[in-house]
């Protein structure tokens, strides 16, 4: 009897911890990892899919700026087409139509030239060019921001891949710790 001692009518074995002791551990684990689920593995989810979603906007943004510069080229074939015609005819372009161009073309030249004629075409092809340039350059940055959205992206996964790996450990150390009571009376059985 020299190694166990008496305390309150129950026999506990030095250096040994009490099973209450290993639940009350265990529960705390399963907790923890319950709190770092909730929390923290749920806000990176957030987080993660709004890179995902800021990627899919800037994937339609630059579809749609394709679409402008694809417009502003066929808006280029139609004011060489009317210009070429008017000037074959030997008449100026009617108001009504330089009008209309004028009008549609506002939506991307800020300067347009007075008149619509050939003298006045470099000039306008040359503004058009620069406007579709812009534009590329727009397309450009966004697709460098997707790739930099994508690497962010991987890093965040793997992230909270590191943290549901360690969510799962607690758990299941903790389900261990739990398991020890039942083991342990058993034991003393």
């Amino acid at each position: 009897m020299a190694n166990r001692t008496i305390d309150r009518g129950r026999r506990v074995r030095r250096g040994r911890v009490p099973t209450w002791l290993l639940v009350g551990f265990g529960l705390l684990l399963n907790i923890i990892s319950a709190l770092l689920t909730n929390f923290y593995i749920d806000d990176a989810t957030r987080q993660a899919n709004g890179l995902i979603q800021q990627q899919q906007t800037h994937e339609k943004l630059i579809t749609l700026i394709w679409t402008q510069i694809e417009t502003v080229e066929r808006k280029r074939e139609l004011v060489l087409a009317l210009v070429t015609a008017s000037e074959l005819a030997g008449q100026p372009l009617p108001s009504e139509v330089q009008q209309q161009l004028t009008h549609t073309l506002t939506y991307w030249l800020s300067d347009l030239p007075a008149e619509l004629t050939t003298a006045h075409v470099p000039e306008l092809m040359a503004a058009l060019n620069e406007y579709q340039d812009s534009q590329r350059e727009r397309i450009d940055q966004l697709y460098l921001d997707n790739l930099e959205l994508t690497a962010e992206y991987g890093e965040q996964m793997a992230s909270i891949s590191r943290m549901r790996n360690l969510a799962l450990f607690l758990q299941m150390l903790g389900l261990a710790f739990v398991l020890a009571r039942d083991l342990s009376r058993r034991s003393e059985r």
